[in-house]
């Protein structure tokens, strides 16, 4: 399985958003992320998670690929997690898709790294894209 997430970030900031509690992995924070769809490559998934989850319409050509990593699943399952970054020169007005999320923040990365309860894997995540030493 494939799952694309992106860190929109302004500044030395990102977003993180907060599931329902009663999603897969609920009351936890992680990126604007999602699985990639039947006939969709990873950036078209990226473009079109961004947009469903914060209302950000990415360009293609913002997305910054910074690995694929791969990760296993709350319930046991492994996955390839392809992320990316968008760099935003103005802030964006987070737009939440309801369904999924209660909550974001923008937070720094040492300041997301102190959460407890950050989705599985996210901490690492953190460390491997260079965000936390």
């Amino acid at each position: 399985m494939r799952v694309v997430g992106c860190f929109l970030e302004h500044g030395d900031k990102f977003v993180i958003l907060l599931r329902h509690g009663h999603k897969p992995d609920g009351n936890t924070w992680g990126l604007p992320s999602g699985k990639v769809e039947a006939g969709e490559n990873d950036i078209e998934a990226a473009v079109r998670e961004l947009e469903e989850e914060t209302g950000y319409k990415a360009h293609p050509s913002e997305l910054e690929h910074l690995g694929d990593f791969d990760f296993v699943s709350s319930s046991s399952q492994p996955y390839v997690y392809a992320t990316y970054r968008a760099s935003l020169k103005d802030l964006h007005e987070v737009r939440l898709e309801d369904a999924a999320h209660a909550e974001f923040e923008w937070v720094t990365a040492k300041s997301c790294n102190t959460k407890p309860n950050l989705i599985p894997g996210f901490h690492e995540l953190l460390r491997l894209t260079g965000h936390i030493k």
